[in-house]
Order: structure tokens, then sequence, then C-alpha cells
């Protein structure tokens, strides 16, 4: 198993998303201390696992 690191700061929802579609990704996880009151709306806990769920198929 592999275990990467993603920012979100200065990235478009596009560019996080589309930086998601790696082969072989089956998982996020989130370990943010504060996931509900991020400036980018994207990221916020529940609309987070929406996206990453519609957008990449991921867990």
């Amino acid at each position: 198993m592999k275990i990467f690191t993603i920012g979100f700061t200065q990235k478009s929802a596009e560019q996080f998303f589309n930086h998601l579609k790696q082969p072989g990704l089956t998982r996020v996880i989130d370990i943010r201390l504060n996931n509900v009151s991020q400036l980018a709306g994207f990221t916020k806990m529940k609309d987070l696992q929406f996206f990453l769920r519609e957008i990449n198929n991921l867990d």
C-alpha cells in the first residue's frame, strides 16, 4: 500500500479532482482537524465525500 498527501489550497475543484484520477487510487482519507469551515467549499466534509464518490468513484 502506498500513501500520498494532497493539498487543496490554491487549487480549483477541477485541478483537485483531476489530480485524484490516478490508476489504482481507491480511497481518500481526510485527516484535517477542522474539515467543515474551509475556504474552498468543495473540500467541506460532506461536499468532499459527495464529490469524491460522484466524480472519482472513491471512498
